[in-house]
Order: C-alpha cells, then sequence, then structure tokens
C-alpha cells in the first residue's frame, strides 16, 4: 500500500524525567510521551507516569544477576577473559576455550577438578606460579618428605650415605649383595654394628678380610670400621663364636669321619687328613696300608683303625720317610684291634704313634 499524501503525523511529547513530571499536569490522561532520560515511553495514568512494561519470558534469562542452568556456551572468549579480570565473571557449569587468566587467585571447591576434566598436558609449569614436577620422570631436588611411599618398580639411590631410620627392616630378597664396587679386592665385606661399654661405643660384626680372604668375627673395636676393618685397632679382638653343630669340608667337627676300607688294601690320599680309615680284615697280613710321599702337607694327620684280630701290613712309596715314635724305626704292621695316628712332618716325613705298631 502507497504512503497516502494527506496523512497526519503522530506527535508525542518528550523530555527528561524532571521535565515531564514537572510539567505533569498539563500532559493528558492516557496521553503517551517520551522519557528522554530513561528513553523509555510512559503513559499518564492518574497523577504519575508509568512505564509500559513487556511481560517476563520464562525462557529468558534476566540481564541483572542471571541464573542459567545447563551448560553455557560462550563464542567470545576475549570478553570471558575480561570478565574474570575484573572479577565479574561468576557462572555455573561454563564450558570455556582457551586461557583463563585473573589478577587475582582462583577459588576452586575441594575435588572440583578430577584428571577427567583436564586435556592431557593442559597444566605446565609456565601456567603455575611455582614449579611442580611432572607424573612421568619427575626430577627433585631439595629434600623429598612423604609419609607413605609405595613404589611398583626399582629404586635406585646415588650418594655417599643412605640413613634409614625404622625399626624393623624387611627384605624379601634372600641374598643381599655387599661390596659391589669391589674391583681391587681392597674391601672389607661384611656386616657390624655398634653397643655401649662404660658409656663409650664399640662395635662388633663379622666380615671377610680382603688380606687373607678369611672371614673373621670381631669385638670391641674402638674405632669404627670404614671400607675396612682395623684389625689393629685399639680394643680389636676375636669375638666368640656359639654353636650347636659346627661342620668343615670333612662333617661334624667333634667328630672324626670314617673311611671305611672293609677287607681291601688301601693307599691313603689328601682327603683321608682328619679323617680315620678303618680295615677289617680277614686273614693276617692279606692287607696293606701303602703311605706315599708328596700327598700331605705339614700337620696333616690320619688316624687308621684295625677293626678285625688280623694283621694289616704297612708300606711306604719312594722318597717318603716314616718313624715308630716308640723308637724311631719304620714300622711296617698294625696288629689286629691295633690303631695308630700318623702325623705328617712335611711332604715327606711321616711320624706314627699308638698300640699294636711293629
Amino acid at each position: 500500500m502507497g504512503t497516502p499524501t494527506n496523512r497526519t503525523p503522530v506527535r508525542v511529547a518528550r523530555g527528561s524525567t524532571t521535565a515531564l513530571n514537572t510539567g505533569l499536569s498539563d500532559i493528558q490522561e492516557g496521553e503517551i510521551v517520551w522519557d528522554t532520560t530513561t528513553n523509555k515511553l510512559k503513559v499518564k495514568e492518574g497523577s504519575a507516569l508509568e512505564e509500559s512494561n513487556q511481560a517476563a519470558d520464562a525462557t529468558k534469562a534476566p540481564l541483572a544477576s542471571p541464573t542459567f542452568t545447563g551448560t553455557v556456551a560462550i563464542p567470545n572468549v576475549a570478553n570471558l577473559e575480561t570478565a574474570v579480570v575484573a572479577n565479574t565473571a561468576k557462572v555455573t557449569n561454563a564450558t570455556h576455550t582457551g586461557d583463563v587468566t585473573g589478577a587475582t587467585a582462583l577459588t576452586i571447591a575441594n575435588d572440583a577438578v578430577t584428571t577427567v576434566k583436564i586435556a592431557n598436558d593442559a597444566v605446565t609449569a609456565a601456567k603455575l606460579d611455582v614449579a611442580y614436577a611432572p607424573l612421568a620422570a619427575p626430577a627433585l631436588t631439595g629434600t623429598a618428605t612423604a609419609v607413605n611411599l609405595t613404589l611398583s618398580g626399582d629404586l635406585t639411590v646415588n650418594g655417599t650415605m643412605t640413613t634409614i631410620d625404622t625399626d624393623n627392616l624387611v627384605v624379601d630378597d634372600p641374598l643381599i649383595y655387599l661390596a659391589r664396587n669391589n674391583a681391587a679386592n681392597t674391601l672389607d665385606i661384611g656386616i657390624y654394628g655398634k653397643y655401649i661399654d662404660n658409656s663409650a661405643p664399640e662395635y662388633t660384626g663379622m666380615f671377610r678380610d680382603q688380606t687373607d680372604s678369611k672371614w673373621k668375627l670381631f669385638d670391641s673395636l674402638e674405632v669404627i670400621p670404614t671400607t675396612t676393618v682395623n684389625t689393629s685397632g685399639t680394643g680389636y679382638t676375636a669375638a666368640t663364636l656359639v654353636v650347636g653343630t659346627l661342620e668343615d669340608s670333612k662333617g661334624d667337627v667333634r667328630k672324626i669321619p670314617r673311611n671305611d676300607r672293609g677287607d681291601n688294601s688301601y693307599t691313603l690320599v689328601a682327603s683321608d687328613a682328619g679323617k680315620h680309615v678303618a680295615f677289617q680284615a680277614t686273614a693276617n697280613n692279606a692287607k696293606t696300608l701303602t703311605i706315599n710321599a708328596s700327598v700331605f702337607d705339614t700337620g696333616d694327620a690320619v688316624t687308621v683303625v684295625n677293626h678285625s684280630a688280623f694283621i694289616v701290613t704297612i708300606a711306604v712309596g719312594a722318597g717318603m720317610t716314616l718313624y715308630n715314635s716308640a723308637d724311631g724305626t719304620t714300622p711296617t704292621a698294625l696288629a689286629g684291634r691295633g690303631m695308630a695316628t700318623f702325623l705328617f712332618w712335611d711332604d715327606d716325613i711321616c711320624y706314627s704313634s699308638g698300640a699294636g705298631l711293629s
């Protein structure tokens, strides 16, 4: 429809809130005016100018103190950053993209931030006001303190001293490896402990002496061991060992092991040292005990028992000298039920003593 040429424009009074209220008596009942102060249309109702308000929409949020539900999407992150800096952004269940910064501290409720709410690598040391160690392969400095620590992998400790303040030490490994860097056999290997005697500390322990490769027990040492135990140190004493049964390579040291040869001739061997060799002959001079040179060392001793009623012949090999300590002769027989000990002066001289030697 075209614009009529004979139209009459509608005119309304306009003015500031003060001016309109001052001239209120000149305004007709129901007349519409424009308030230039509030930029709103108003209608005179009785003795006042009333605003023309639109009914509230339940699906819309008011500008003042809105309360949102669900997820709030903010397309203009720059505006959000400005609001955070000004401490005016206060929303619930908001979804943010980009960086969120602020001039004051950000308060987060307990348990509000979980791992599923933080993207991988989103929080870095550069974004924090202090240095934090990463979860993967952290490199810590200074002293790390913890109440309880559980490790699922290996623990490597570098340093010159490891101190463990604990009442009980429990280790699954059945063998403890010591002196790992003892490349040139210059370290003693063992364990020691401290005790107090007359108000002074003393040390006791067990170790392998690197000077002679022997294991030793010590007590009363007044000098704390370092890489070696000072066997010439003040108070050093060989400690007492109390055991039930003590064995060496031959067996119980309180017994003399037997090598039973029965009704057979036999030549002594080095492993017979510290044992008794038994014969059970069935005829006189039918069986022979032979002793050769260069078999035994100085101090070795062998006991021979003739557990029969018959004579056993004694023979010596080339280069071997055998003495009967009773008369200096060379014995050639051991009578029935006789017993004699053969003590080696060195590898080719032997002394014998006992009952039944002749």
